[in-house]
């Protein structure tokens, strides 16, 4: 306190803060941010993101940015190369064949989304006639196929189709696109009476049954094998095991993990028992194997 010659009395100015309290200042104000955003994080976490398993609406601006996503990450990782069966007419049909089975449950028989589950999921299965779709290269396409989308309904394919079957599946994806896919299968939908024979503790042939529907079979080859053309099976003969195991032109693999050896019995024994024996045939796949010319 200092005196003014009217001996009013003026405070002394405070001093300045030592560069030691500084630092201490700002230390703290980054632990006080720090400490908020692990706060908010873990709100996240425990609440927010248990809410969004609920979430079935877009909200502002979010098909946009996971459309911005989905384009980044597949052209970023897409192989720099053309489609090597892109003017086959052969893998053109086991492009077909395997979309058949393992894609129009989801986008539907001509690509727009409308499967049995594509409508039923979050985000829905995605148009493949639409714009976003056009605009990605064969290569994009070809990843996505092949190693599928974390936290979309869209599975892996890498494991249960070669290289070669994944680039028949984006040429048939192009040919839905530009109306030029060759007409899908009219494949037989299950009867009531026909899904009555799967029973997981049944004899072989239920058991059989059983795995044949849930992983999908009669998707393609119909209830009983009874589908059109080159999808239609016949029995046996030991090919059948084979065939599953390591697949067949515009046929997914199942390995030991999908199919356990046995089940891979019963699912042969109902087979056997629905499919038509051929005269003079050998084999379970009517399309047989091959290489795509």
């Amino acid at each position: 306190m200092v005196q003014t010659h009217q001996n009013q009395p003026v405070d002394n100015p405070p001093a300045p803060a030592s560069p030691a309290r500084r630092a201490v200042s700002v230390l703290l104000l980054i632990a006080g941010a720090l400490l908020g955003i692990a706060g908010a994080a873990v709100v996240g976490l425990l609440v927010i993101g248990p809410l969004m398993l609920g979430h079935r609406q877009d909200l502002p601006f979010e098909r946009l940015y996971g459309n911005y996503a989905v384009g980044l990450l597949s052209r970023l990782n897409a192989p720099n190369a053309p489609n090597p069966v892109a003017d086959n007419p052969r893998a053109l049909r086991a492009g077909r064949d395997a979309y058949t089975g393992s894609c129009a449950v989801c986008h539907g028989a001509d690509g727009r989304g409308k499967g049995f589950f594509g409508t039923a999921t979050y985000p829905p299965a995605t148009d493949l006639t639409s714009h976003d779709a056009r605009e990605k290269s064969d290569g994009q396409l070809f990843w996505i196929i092949k190693n599928g989308l974390s936290f979309t309904g869209m599975p892996a394919f890498g494991d249960q189709y070669d290289d070669q079957t994944i680039w028949a599946m984006v040429s048939y994806i192009r040919a839905l696109q530009n109306r030029q896919a060759p007409a899908p299968a009219a494949v037989p939908t299950p009867t009531m009476d026909q899904l009555d024979r799967a029973n997981p503790d049944g004899t072989a042939v239920e058991r059989g049954a059983a795995v044949y529907f849930a992983q999908g079979c009669h998707t393609c080859h119909g209830p009983t094998g009874n589908a059109p053309g080159e999808l239609a099976l016949r029995r046996g003969g030991g090919e059948t095991a084979e065939a599953i195991r390591e697949g067949r032109r515009g046929m997914p693999a199942y390995s030991a993990g999908q199919i356990s050896d046995a089940d891979l019995a019963d699912l042969i024994a109902y087979i056997d028992s629905v499919a038509p024996a051929r005269s003079g045939e050998e084999g379970f796949f009517k399309g047989g194997g091959g290489e795509q010319e």
